[in-house]
């Protein structure tokens, strides 16, 4: 399933709050890597549904691919699921489909063809290649991922038993034994494992055969308690099965001899769908039991051998039934989040000790203040024009700012920078960082669509106001923006961590804007991008600007020798003229320069 991809700047102030959610999770295809998710899960069954919907639950970005073949889909219904027993397997999964959407997780259709491990700096991270069933290709990128892709059954080569398969040729007595209970049951052998199968089968019918099948030699012990239970045991390989009036109704053996029964179970040979993990080294191995193949994970939580990917599912154990899937889909969502929530900790830990580090570079009258956490699928702020300091002002000095944003009033018009609509509309919402976002307009407008925002300014004050006046516009969104206070001459943003950061306006001498802007970029995950707008050099002999000093503003050429052409592409490198009276004592015309690059996947 897609969703509609509603251009933001196109809604109206009264349509912008209804829309917001779905914003949160609209892709374009185009802008697919822009965004990081924080969890992929590959395969879309009950475990992998059960996955995403404690993730989605959890305020988790979750995306879930789905090729749409499930192993259970030949079976009449599911067994044995608490308050939905008898459900069809496909009625069972379009419901968990809904409910994963109702939370704002997002089913994508199409097979996960490989993932790649695309994390920095030691941190999981992760690309998965995704063939849609209309012959495209979308690449989507998460943080962590959960993989439930299941098994393959490998039935033995008698003829008719594909046919029935799922009906009255069955494999699991909790499953289907009810169904065929008080009929003539063949239990067709296939191994070791066929001798458990028919001692189990026993319980549901009295009439219970073994058919060897060439497959199976019963030592006495076996054949004691068989006999003692009753089972017969027939020689020979099997040929077929005899169906009547689309009703089961015999064994064929390879002699022609036909033994009447009227379901026949069948313990197949299973294989682990594990192609998509080889590039992770994640290989599929015999299970102990000898019923085939798995690949080995943690037997509650899931977590592989390889850091940030969870399994879930018969992947992992092909004795699950569907509750048990959908148990152990619970277990790694559970798991996975813990994880996420472990390194967000840790984050802000390293965030806090680096602003306490950096504390005596800081003015006593602005310390740092820390807001709750918001969703991870808040939108990011962008900077308000933070325009220099009146004459004897100290640009960097926390104490004027904080003065200029505590009085009366707005300095801002409260809309957002138009360099940021222009850039930004398009792209698919993540996470992003704004730094020098003074009374939030940037931030606001972002939040309403669907961005995770960290607005950042150095002045207590600016954010206050900047978060009393989202509340005041769009309480949803304000929720979705994390205020923190930075002076980002001492504070370095974590590495990787935004789908894009922005900085509009942000007056730094040359010898902090190389070293800061550079840390922004940093601060980009790969296929994110970092935003930098300023007022152009061409505009010092403007009336507008005439209290800037030129040894503040820069050009094109200056910000473009910032991004390694090889790590970075140049989405936009020009200067713009915009009408503005903010600030000013009336209308004029400003050069801005703007420059976007996307960073490399």
């Amino acid at each position: 399933m897609t969703h509609d991809t509603t251009h933001p700047r196109t809604d109206s102030p009264e349509t912008e709050n209804a829309h917001a959610h779905a914003h949160a999770h609209a892709h374009e295809t185009e802008h697919e890597p822009a965004i990081e998710h924080d969890a992929v899960v590959i395969g879309g069954g009950a475990a992998g549904l059960s996955a995403a919907l404690t993730l989605a639950r959890a305020r988790r970005d979750v995306v879930v691919v789905d090729a749409g073949e499930p192993r259970n889909a030949p079976a009449d219904g599911v067994h044995g699921f608490l308050g939905l027993d008898g459900i069809a397997p496909l009625e069972l999964l379009r419901r968990g489909r809904a409910e994963v959407e109702s939370y704002g997780g997002v089913i994508v259709s199409g097979t996960a063809t490989d993932v790649r491990r695309t994390g920095r700096g030691g941190a999981p991270g992760f690309t998965v290649e995704v063939a849609t069933p209309d012959g495209g290709h979308r690449t989507l990128r998460a943080r962590r991922l959960v993989v439930s892709t299941g098994l393959v059954d490998a039935l033995p080569p008698v003829d008719g038993l594909a046919a029935r398969w799922g009906r009255d040729v069955v494999h699991c007595p909790y499953c289907h034994g009810w169904e065929v209970r008080d009929r003539a049951i063949g239990v067709i052998g296939t191994g070791p494992m066929s001798i458990h199968q028919t001692l189990l089968f026993r319980q549901w019918s009295d009439d219970v055969t073994l058919f060897a099948n060439d497959r199976l030699a019963p030592d006495d012990a076996d054949r004691a308690r068989l006999e003692a239970r009753g089972v017969r045991i027939v020689e020979g390989p099997v040929a077929s099965v005899r169906v009547e009036d689309d009703r089961l109704t015999g064994v064929v053996l390879a002699d022609g001899t036909t033994v009447p029964v009227g379901a026949v179970a069948v313990a197949t040979s299973v294989a682990a769908r594990s192609d998509v993990l080889v590039s992770l080294g994640l290989d599929a191995e015999p299970h102990p039991s000898g019923m085939g193949t798995i690949v080995a994970a943690d037997p509650v939580t899931g977590q592989s051998a390889e850091p940030g990917v969870w399994l879930a599912g018969n992947l992992t154990n092909p004795g699950h039934q569907v509750v048990m899937a959908a148990a152990s889909g619970v277990m790694a969502g559970a798991a996975l989040n813990m994880d996420l929530v472990s390194a967000e900790t840790r984050a802000a830990v390293e965030a806090v000790e680096t602003w306490s580090a950096d504390a005596p570079r800081r003015s006593a009258t602005a310390p740092p203040t820390i807001s709750e956490t918001a969703p991870e699928t808040a939108p990011p702020t962008s900077p308000q024009n933070q325009h220099p300091p009146r004459p004897g002002g100290e640009l960097f000095d926390a104490a004027y700012w904080e003065d200029r944003y505590g009085a009366e009033g707005w300095a801002w018009s409260g809309d957002p920078n138009a360099a940021l609509v222009d850039e930004v509309s398009a792209l698919t919402p993540g996470r992003a960082l704004d730094i020098g976002s003074g009374e939030g307009g940037d931030a606001i407008w972002l939040a309403r669509r669907g961005w995770t925002v960290t607005g950042t300014d150095i002045a207590v004050n600016a954010l206050d106001k900047a978060r009393a006046r989202a509340e005041e516009v769009d309480a949803e969104a304000a929720g979705r923006i994390t205020w923190e206070q930075h002076d980002i001459t001492g504070w370095t943003p974590p590495r990787a961590s935004y789908d894009l950061v922005t900085s509009h306006f942000m007056h730094l001498p040359a010898a902090d804007r190389d070293r800061v802007f550079r840390g922004l970029g940093e601060a980009v995950a790969s296929g994110g991008s970092v935003l930098i707008v300023g007022h152009d050099l061409s505009d010092l002999d403007s009336d507008a600007h005439r209290l800037h000093h030129p040894e503040l503003m820069f050009g094109v050429d200056e910000l473009v020798a910032l991004f390694d052409p090889v790590e970075w592409t140049i989405v936009t490198a020009e200067t713009r003229e915009r009408e503005t009276a903010a600030g000013h004592e009336g209308p004029a015309t400003v050069r801005d320069v703007v420059v976007r690059a996307v960073r490399a996947l």
